[in-house]
């Protein structure tokens, strides 16, 4: 399984301009595609949502354009006319004034529309080699989602490992309390028969006996527990997407140990319920940041 926190980045080169592409991502239970570009990029809007939604199944994901001016592109330009006219101006100002000395360059420089910035240009013709670099931009992304998702099923491992085997205690608890419970329950009906002088066919008792231990019984609960444990560490295996996956595990085992837990009536048994909860609890957070 991937994590859904990644990023990725690439550069490319254009007639007029370099254009750098950056893609962040981050958890979010669906898919959800947020594109900046350019306005002289915005018509690549759709397309890069489209590579998105082939690259990722779930997350937040960001993907920023910027264009840079290209070093063989000079993104500035002198408004000659706009020179011309200040100049002019000042010379008349200057006979006005008395002031013999006419505008010099470092004068006009400074004045407002003299220097122009020049808009950086995309081609259209240039759209296929930034869609390719946005490929790869999205290629690290998912690779860094990969390496994160490793380090993260590691850590799912843990919880797993340590989820059965509390799993495995409570199988042992539940199995004395069932013995415990039948002594019990047998002793107060014989209790409860005798006070009221009454005399209780062997059978009948039995029949009791069981009826009372089947309502605290846990033994269907504990086996599909122990199944959604097996398809958990079966998820933790593939690096096919498997978040949803497996928060809807979490969300039956999460069940089925709360009814473990009030049907019992045991206080160890119950104390393993709530052991394994807070295990279940780590493993959602880190669920929530799987694809």
């Amino acid at each position: 399984m991937r994590s859904m926190t990644g990023f990725g980045s690439m550069e490319v080169a254009t007639r007029f301009a370099r254009v750098r592409i950056e893609v962040t991502s981050v958890n979010k239970r669906g898919l959800e595609v947020l594109v900046y570009t350019p306005g002289g990029l915005a018509r690549l809007e759709r397309q890069i949502r489209e590579e998105v939604a082939e690259a990722v199944s779930r997350g937040k994901v960001t993907v920023a354009l910027e264009l840079e001016s290209s070093p063989s592109q000079n993104s500035r330009s002198l408004d000659l006319k706009k020179a011309e006219e200040y100049a002019s101006q000042l010379r008349t100002a200057g006979k006005k004034l008395g002031v013999s000395a006419g505008p010099v360059w470092s004068d006009l420089l400074g004045l407002p529309g003299v220097v122009v910035n020049t808009q950086l240009m995309v081609m259209p013709a240039e759209d296929r080699k930034i869609l390719g670099a946005v490929r790869v931009a999205l290629k690290k992304m998912v690779e860094s989602r990969e390496r994160e998702g490793v380090r993260m099923v590691g850590g799912l491992r843990v919880h797993l490992k340590k989820m059965e085997g509390i799993r495995k205690k409570m199988e042992a608890a539940a199995g004395q309390m069932r013995r415990k419970q039948a002594v019990r329950i047998c002793a107060r009906i014989q209790e409860l028969a005798g006070e009221a002088g009454v005399v209780l066919e062997p059978e009948r008792v039995v029949r009791e006996v069981a009826s009372a231990a089947d309502r605290g019984d846990v033994t269907e609960e504990l086996g599909r527990i122990r199944a959604h444990l097996a398809e958990a560490e079966e998820l933790a295996s593939t690096r096919a997407p498997g978040g949803r996956t497996l928060e809807f595990l979490i969300q039956e085992l999460q069940r089925e140990v709360n009814t473990v837990g009030s049907k019992s009536g045991d206080l160890g048994l119950t104390r393993f319920a709530i052991g394994f909860k807070s295990e279940l609890e780590k493993l959602r957070e880190q669920a929530a940041n799987l694809e």
